[in-house]
């Protein structure tokens, strides 16, 4: 009777949970086809102002009528950026704006915000019916500035990926119209930076890496730009010689104290050898112990290449154990499951990262307050809430006042194979009336306000996080976009709404994205948060009481769970 009774229970349980389900199913159809509406009504409401512009004589010619209608655009882009039928028609319809501005303004800052948002289009959005139409648009807007060889670049690509769309023909027209390709003037490398003929060596000045068991991040500083192409070398059982992965930098010459030979000890890479392979290049040869996977890219200012090495397994979870083993009062163990696995048993994993430390104070207000004592003691206090509410596994970039280069921040993340990326910050601007809290994502910025904090995270200068374009078109191919900007909506929300709890006058400035080096090359969804200003004279005072850093704190932990 008793199994019986049992059986019926069970069977009651499964009827209960799947009727859960479908009218969670039903719930979560009805409110994503209720996003989409709501994106669509947005976006027409916008377009109906270009409407009303493009046809009036007096306000085709008012810059301040063009710049409410591209920010009504902008707008549009910031709130729904992966609504794969809005945001490309918003991109789109930024770049026709400031396109037909520069027709009145003839600024050639115009004319490059109607480039950038053609290019994010693209590369964003590369299956959308506008993608063709974004690149023909960026050819003609390359060609009526002069620049012929982007251009063609442009129109190439083109005919390259959408052979049948109708804007094909018309490009091929236009490269006919052209005339044949010019000899070229500069090297380029199959990857790096073009390098103009005869350009001074570079010296290649140290080879750092952080490793584990099956992830190495090799770093080699150059005292200048170089181009690097990689190569393949089998295993030589003759000469025992392992696999092996080369990397020639040119034009480069080896600095005199630079080790020649670094052994990495176990693990899937062994050792790392650096040679003056020819006059005017620099061979960087990886020994692996079992066949791995290489990325390769480079970051500026100073300038570095950057490899990721991958072991065979890495891409390999580890096993999902069944249950985990705790203490109870009585002293007696136990099997129970921990709510991280009960949510989801793909996150279990968390690298809590704690921005600036040691040499780098970061952003400094105006009492002294420094950014990097801040967001240490928050990053602190998410680790014990998520350790104890989520049961997860959770690792520190840095316990304590150190210094930690931006990319061995990442290095760590992906040497322990985390299912998330969290890096914590606290902003900071000229204007000292400005405030509020922002989560980024890894992606090409389009805000001027994202740019400047990129700029200023990055310790670099807006001038070159543009020029990232070049370095993030390949890394972006695998970067969880998608997931990373659900991470951050979840976030932004729990801390704005933890905050404003308590405390006034809490500005969400919502979640944008930007090229932060920090995040390039992470594996697993990965944010940024910049919890409040720190140049602002209130806020400052705020980071200041331990209360306010543990509504910051919660608000990081609850978010991260929603996500989950």
């Amino acid at each position: 009777m008793f199994e019986v009774y049992k059986k019926g229970l069970a069977f009651l349980t499964i009827l209960v949970l799947a009727s859960s389900l479908l009218v969670w199913d039903s719930a979560y159809a009805k409110a994503k086809s209720s996003s989409i509406s709501r994106a669509e009504s947005v976006y027409r409401q916008a377009r109906a102002g270009y409407d009303r512009l493009a046809k009036s004589a007096r306000l085709r010619t008012d810059r301040r009528a063009w710049t409410r209608v591209i920010k009504r655009f902008r707008s549009v882009y910031l709130t729904y950026p992966n609504n794969k039928k809005v945001a490309p028609k918003a991109l789109f319809m930024m770049a026709r704006c400031y396109r037909e501005l520069y027709g009145y303004s003839r600024s050639g800052k115009d004319i490059e915000q109607a480039i950038k948002r053609y290019q994010v289009l693209v590369e964003k959005f590369p299956k959308s019916r506008l993608a063709d139409d974004a690149l023909y648009g960026l050819g003609e807007v390359y060609k009526r500035t002069g620049r012929v060889n982007p251009a063609r670049k442009a129109w190439e690509q083109l005919i390259e990926d959408y052979p049948k769309s109708d804007k094909a023909k018309n490009a091929k027209r236009r490269l006919k119209a052209l005339g044949p390709k010019p000899r070229r003037k500069s090297v380029s490398p199959s990857t790096g930076p073009k390098i103009a003929l005869g350009a001074k060596p570079a010296i290649v000045e140290d080879v750092r890496y952080w490793s584990g068991p099956d992830y190495t991040r090799i770093v080699i500083d150059t005292s200048g730009p170089v181009s690097f192409k990689r190569g393949y070398l089998p295993a030589d059982i003759k000469r025992k010689l392992p696999e092996r992965v080369f990397l020639d930098l040119k034009p480069a010459i080896k600095g005199n104290g630079i080790n020649s030979r670094i052994n990495m000890g176990s693990g899937s890479l062994k050792r790392v050898r650096v040679a003056q392979f020819r006059r005017d290049t620099v061979r960087v040869v990886f020994d692996f112990g079992t066949p791995g996977k290489t990325k390769v890219f480079y970051l500026k200012e100073p300038f570095r290449v950057v490899a990721d090495v991958f072991g065979k397994d890495y891409f390999e979870r580890p096993s999902r154990p069944s249950h985990s083993t705790t203490a109870k009062k009585d002293g007696k163990k136990g099997n129970s499951i921990s709510l991280a696995q009960q949510l989801g048993l793909c996150v279990k994993r968390i690298v809590v990262d704690a921005g600036h430390g040691g040499k780098d104070p970061g952003a400094i207000g105006p009492t002294g307050l420094k950014e990097k004592d801040v967001v240490l003691k928050i990053a602190k206090k998410v680790t014990s809430r998520l350790k104890k509410k989520l049961g997860c596994r959770v690792i520190l970039t840095r316990e304590q006042d150190r210094f930690l280069s931006l990319e061995q921040r990442t290095a760590i993340a992906n040497a322990k194979k985390a299912d998330l990326f969290v890096s914590i910050h606290a902003n900071a601007a000229p204007n000292r009336k400005i405030r509020g809290v922002e989560t980024f994502f890894l992606n090409f910025a389009l805000d001027e306000d994202a740019m400047r904090v990129a700029a200023r995270e990055n310790a670099t200068v807006s001038r070159r996080i543009g020029e990232l374009k070049n370095i993030l078109n390949d890394i972006m191919k695998n970067a969880k976009v998608d997931e990373s900007s659900r991470l951050a909506g979840y976030i932004q929300k729990e801390v704005v709404g933890s905050l404003r709890k308590k405390y006034t006058y809490v500005k969400n400035r919502g979640v944008k994205q930007a090229p932060f080096f920090v995040l390039i090359g992470a594996r697993m969804p990965s944010i940024l948060v910049e919890v409040s200003f720190i140049s602002n004279r209130k806020e400052e005072k705020r980071l200041k009481n331990d209360s306010y850093l543990d509504r910051v704190a919660e608000g990081i932990v609850n978010g991260i769970e929603s996500y989950m």
